[in-house]
């Protein structure tokens, strides 16, 4: 893989899966925002470790405001920093085989993730991207919530994976389906 610990998310790596999907997320209409966590868990059935990258693209206006990296099981919350300084370290922690998950920004509500080292032989690496953004008003009574979603991946979706969506609300909630 030419691309590991590099700025691009590039081909599809044989072996590497997305197992698990879930978006929880809570509405607040008053304050006109929303706040989403979403759940991945990536799997890998190669002989060897593997970087999950995928481009996600954030709701209108929405910054990544949480990062949890499962280690052993438990939840670790990730640092923020300058764009130079966290990818250098992801490279440092990647060059030495640990467990890091990078998000950079890369374009406008856009963000590139990357997870560094899925196990092989089966192993898996779960994350967390909690994002805070903003309602998109659709007049003084309602408003809109989206869901991030992959614009670009190195792993395959394999058919049987369903992506849970759960939302809360301190006010009616209506599915609404994208265009």
């Amino acid at each position: 893989d030419f691309e590991q610990a590099g700025d691009q998310v590039a081909a599809r790596l044989k072996g590497l899966s997305l197992e698990e999907s879930r978006i929880d997320g809570i509405v607040d209409a008053n304050g006109g925002t929303a706040y989403t966590e979403w759940t991945l868990a990536f799997r890998n059935g190669s002989a060897m470790q593997r970087e999950a990258r995928a481009q996600i693209m954030l709701p209108p206006g929405g910054v990544v405001s949480r990062l949890t990296l499962w280690i052993d099981g438990e939840p670790r919350e990730a640092a923020f920093g300058p764009r130079a300084t966290v990818k250098d370290a992801y490279r440092k922690v990647v060059e030495r085989r640990r467990d890091p998950v990078l998000i950079t920004t890369c374009g406008p509500d856009r963000i590139l993730m990357q997870c560094f080292p899925v196990p092989p032989n089966g192993g898996t690496m779960k994350v967390r991207i909690g994002i805070t953004s903003p309602l998109a008003l659709e007049s003084r009574a309602a408003g809109l919530v989206r869901a991030p979603y992959f614009t670009e991946r190195n792993f395959d979706v394999p058919g049987d994976v369903r992506h849970a969506v759960w939302y809360e609300g301190d006010g009616p909630l209506q599915s609404v389906p994208s265009n």
